[in-house]
């Protein structure tokens, strides 16, 4: 069992990194980057910008009594995430998936709400960017801000298995896990 939480979003673009914005400019389509223009917005997010998105969602009754883990498939850069007013979060990459418990923010019912803020200095920080570029020219390309792959809640019994590591001899003919 999941939610896919893709879809319309709203968003906002801020110069004041420190907090969060009081209106939001519009809404944005969430898995697609800022930049492009399946987004519906297609603005470059500069350095000294914050860009914020906020979705609100219901949880099914049919998941009370197990704990809620929100999925990424991948943002790029710094994010931050809280869920109803409380941080639940926050990773730094932009090119591998993350998840984080948002059991204990929820509320009993009802609406639940989540806001994200990411930071993405493109190729004027230090973090890796590959080819994108706030120029895109010749063989640099476009910048990719912000969430630009799925996002899911998924429900899990309170006693879960969370990763698995095997380890292989084969001359013991072995299996360790």
């Amino acid at each position: 069992r999941w939610m896919n939480l893709n879809g319309l979003w709203n968003y906002a673009i801020s110069s004041d990194i420190s907090k969060s914005p009081s209106a939001w400019d519009g809404e944005i389509l969430v898995p697609f980057p800022l930049e492009s223009s399946l987004s519906g917005v297609k603005k470059s997010l500069l350095p000294d910008e914050k860009l914020w998105y906020r979705k609100t969602f219901n949880i099914p009754a049919s998941w009370k009594g197990q704990r809620v883990l929100l999925h990424f498939g991948a943002v790029d850069w710094k994010t931050n995430v809280w869920v109803n007013g409380k941080q639940v979060g926050n990773y730094v990459g932009g090119y591998t998936p993350f998840t984080f418990d948002i059991t204990d923010a929820l509320t009993n019912s009802g609406e639940q709400e989540m806001v994200i803020s990411v930071w993405d200095p493109t190729d004027k920080g230090f973090q890796p960017a590959g080819k994108q570029t706030l120029s895109p020219r010749g063989i640099w390309y476009t910048s990719t801000s912000g969430i630009w792959q799925t996002v899911w809640l998924e429900p899990v019994p309170l006693i879960s298995i969370q990763d698995i590591k095997m380890d292989t001899d084969i001359d013991r003919k072995t299996v360790s896990v």
